[in-house]
């Protein structure tokens, strides 16, 4: 197997990420990941609307407060420092009619006085005990957008390569980070309606009675007109806010696709098109988004002409009363506005603030989607060893993207790799190279026949113990933001720096990486696109030997490299992983040559086994693959 490495000096860890964040409920308590699924194939629970909008919106509601069970204390301050706002608003409007009768009126200074001093007062503690449940709010809605948020990438991180089939890049990004934002808005606005409005409005409405029975109608025409306007738009929007994120999934999929490959791009000179495609894109979530802000854009005027048309109906009403002496007095009209103000407003202000609460469920619905959805593979493998020998066995294996029923790319593979073997997989484009050690690792299960690690079944193994024991590089070479010794270290952290120079030099990386003027420490860009496409394939197959792996499975590691350099590999790699069995997937003839054995394929079958010189002698399709990368003046020499 591997070298043991001398003792070195202390590599220090990685640094670890916070558990917390400002405004973090609890610093993360809460929102850690759930229990490790059992099933079998992914399944989406929290992302099925309900039939029924309410039932929808208070399953989301009540899945959000769950999160506040060990903040009850802190909720109920919220809501009670709430309420004592309201009774100070309230308050001010029962002393206006006071000091307009007994004050103004009857020129009495010293009821001015007394009761401008109670109505500043109140206006005081109304403005602080808001202040206060504003900022409680604002709280438990950062809150509830770290739990979510990490909940949700808690659960991304358990997926495995089947649900990334499902959920495109674009679409995860704007579930956390567009949806959480509309979870966060319509927590702090709800938290802050939830009992203010219904309180505010009966209390006032009850006084409204008491001061004047008589235009207590005006209230009630009001309000109707208020609710009748909420029913006919909230609809309207809420579907308007569905469609807007499903579209903006749409866009953020295709900017996500196109920033990735804008080198192809480039490269075909295919602006104007992919100009074009954008544009569509764009196009159709602006008839969505149009219609959501325009309804709520019209609603906020709608809702200010009912509280006017009501006050003017208090006026006229009220002071022919007041003309007539029929019973009312100028205080009573001026409390009673102030009542018919503080019935409408919290009215209005639910109408303009449910839709904020209708996008926050619908989010509320796409985040839970993620969370609920399990991984595609069960994890319910208990065989945990602590090394293999590394013989992979495949038996009567067939497999399909699509899960059983759809079209195979692989079919009836049975193959038997000898512990510490090298062997070659080569085939065209779609043969079903990828797909056949995708299944070694466990990327996807096979969906016929058996796939065996040291005579058992991988489907036995832990996930986790499985891809430590199998390590694969890549198609696609990908390195993340930091530096190299980070990123080479990615899969063990613990390894040694004599671990890690060895696996570099193994992987032709070490000569580069030497150059650099910060050498290990040199900073990698997004995705490592300061290296060159060669440097990024010798970095990835550096970081896959040093995990030290009992399997190493290389898809194609080295097409940007030039045969000396792939030479190089081949020859010092096993020098490194000594009696590893090494499985190379190549397109590339000279990539497998050498190997102990090839493995044909072709259209997902293993059309042939052996090694060069048996599949130059027996195989009319390696002839030709042959002759065609290499030339038949090649093909001729070998005879």
């Amino acid at each position: 197997m591997y070298p043991a490495p001398p003792v070195t000096s202390h590599i220090p860890d990685l640094p670890a990420h916070s558990m917390a964040e400002p405004g973090a409920l609890g610093h993360g308590q809460e929102c850690r990941k759930p229990p490790r699924a059992r099933a079998q194939t992914p399944r989406v629970g929290g992302g099925q609307r309900p039939r029924s909008k309410g039932a929808a919106v208070i399953r989301s509601l009540r899945r959000i407060f769950k999160l506040y069970r060990p903040y009850r204390a802190q909720l109920i301050l919220s809501q009670v420092l709430l309420l004592l706002s309201a009774i100070c608003a309230i308050g001010m409007a029962a002393l206006n009619g006071r000091i307009i009768n007994d004050g103004l009126l009857a020129k009495n200074t010293e009821v001015v006085i007394t009761t401008g001093i109670w109505m500043a007062v109140l206006a005081l503690l109304s403005g602080v005990f808001m202040a206060g449940t504003a900022t409680l709010a604002v709280l438990f809605a950062q809150g509830t957008g770290y739990a979510m948020r990490t909940m949700a990438y808690d659960q991304i991180q358990r997926f495995t390569f089947g649900n990334f089939d499902t959920f495109r890049t674009g679409n995860l990004l704007v579930r956390l980070s567009a949806d959480v934002l509309n979870v966060q808005n319509a927590v702090m606005y709800a938290l802050m309606l939830v009992l203010w409005a219904p309180f505010m409005v009966l209390t006032a409405f009850t006084l409204a009675l008491l001061t004047s029975p008589g235009l207590v109608w005006i209230l009630l025409v009001a309000s109707a007109l208020v609710l009748g306007t909420m029913g006919l738009f909230a609809p309207r929007i809420d579907k308007a806010y569905i469609e807007r994120q499903s579209r903006l999934d749409e866009v953020n999929n295709l900017l996500q696709e196109n920033l990735a490959g804008v080198r192809v791009v480039k490269a075909f000179t295919r602006e104007d098109l992919e100009s074009w495609r954008f544009e569509q894109s764009a196009a159709a979530l602006r008839r969505p988004a149009f219609t959501a802000a325009f309804s709520v854009a019209l609603l906020t005027p709608l809702l200010n002409v009912f509280t006017q048309l009501g006050t003017a109906a208090t006026l006229w009403f009220g002071g022919n009363q007041v003309l007539d002496a029929t019973g009312m007095t100028v205080g009573q009209i001026s409390a009673f506005m102030q009542y018919l103000s503080l019935v409408v407003a919290p009215l209005a202000l639910l109408a303009i603030v449910i839709p904020f609460v209708l996008r926050g469920e619908a989010s509320a619905s796409r985040i839970y989607e993620v969370i609920d959805t399990e991984p595609a593979l069960a994890d319910s493998g208990e065989h945990a060893p602590d090394a293999v020998t590394g013989r992979v066995t495949f038996e009567d294996v067939s497999f399909s993207f699509a899960g059983e029923g759809g079209q195979d790319a692989l079919k009836g593979i049975d193959l038997d790799i000898a512990p510490g073997e090298t062997i070659g997989i080569l085939g065209a484009t779609g043969a079903g190279k990828t797909a056949l050690v995708n299944l070694v690792a466990r990327f996807y299960d096979a969906t016929g026949g058996r796939v065996l690690l040291d005579g058992v079944d991988v489907r036995d193994y832990s996930i986790d113990r499985l891809q430590a024991l199998v390590g694969v590089t890549l198609q696609e070479a990908v390195l993340f933001e930091g530096d190299l010794r980070m990123n080479l270290k990615f899969a063990s952290p613990e390894a040694s720096d004599d671990v890690m120079i060895d696996a570099a030099r193994a992987g032709d990386s070490f000569e580069f990486v030497r150059n650099l003027p910060e050498g290990w420490e040199a900073p990698v860009s997004r995705r490592g696109y300061n290296f060159s496409g060669g440097q990024r394939q010798r970095l990835s197959m550096t970081r896959t030997l040093v995990a030290e792996p009992d399997v190493l499975i290389l898809d194609d590691s080295t097409s940007a490299l030039d045969v000396a350099t792939e030479a190089r590999v081949q020859e010092a790699i096993p020098e490194f992983a000594r009696d590893v069995t090494t499985i190379y997937v190549a397109q590339r003839i000279s990539a497998v040559m050498n190997l102990d054995r090839i493995v044909l394929m072709d259209a997902g079958r293993i059309v042939d086994v052996g090694s060069h010189d048996d599949l130059m002698s027996r195989s009319e399709l390696y002839r030709q693959i042959f002759e065609s990368q290499l030339g038949a003046d090649v093909l001729e020499g070998t005879d």
